[in-house]
């Protein structure tokens, strides 16, 4: 830039003829332009700026099925949760059930063995006790057939009765 102000160039002067030449040179540019590459610049742009709003709503509508997508999704999630839950608390329910009946049936079982137990012992007592009473009768007929049999002595009395508590003390044995 010294080297211009130098050689005595300024750059606010005017120079008529370099203006005549560059209006010349810029017109021959714009008529070359518009003769050959304006309708093809024009076309360009236009296809550009068509491809530009073709994006543009392509990308809106990709957004808005995007937001239907989440929504529904949403939706699924929502009613999936839901139903997740109702099953839970179904199980839950069904388990309760469950253990009631099993712990009603055990006890019922509980109590048919019981009373059952309690039967069979009852049989057991009442036969034990009727047995006793036969082997009781059984013993003072043959110490009433005995007694009668023997004119006991007051000697004979006394072994008597030891044999007849050693019979009974086998009698207990068995």
């Amino acid at each position: 830039m010294v080297l211009l102000a130098a050689s005595g160039f300024n750059l606010l002067k005017v120079n008529p003829g370099l203006v005549i030449w560059t209006l010349v040179t810029f017109s021959v540019v714009v008529f070359v332009l518009k003769k050959f590459a304006w309708d093809k610049i024009l076309h360009a742009l236009e296809e550009r700026a068509s491809g530009i709003q073709g994006d543009i709503n392509k990308a809106e509508s990709l957004r808005v099925e995007a937001e239907k997508s989440l929504k529904e999704y949403k939706d699924q999630l929502f009613k999936a949760t839901e139903e997740a839950h109702r099953i839970v608390d179904e199980a839950k329910k069904d388990a309760v059930a469950l253990r009631t009946k099993l712990t009603e049936e055990a006890h019922n079982e509980v109590k048919g063995i019981k009373d059952s137990a309690v039967r069979e012992i009852e049989l057991a007592k009442g036969r034990a006790l009727s047995e006793i009473q036969n082997q009781i009768v059984e013993m003072s007929v043959l110490i009433a057939s005995e007694i009668l049999e023997k004119q006991l002595k007051k000697e004979d009395y006394a072994s008597f009765v030891e044999k007849e508590i050693a019979k009974l003390d086998k009698l207990k044995i068995k």
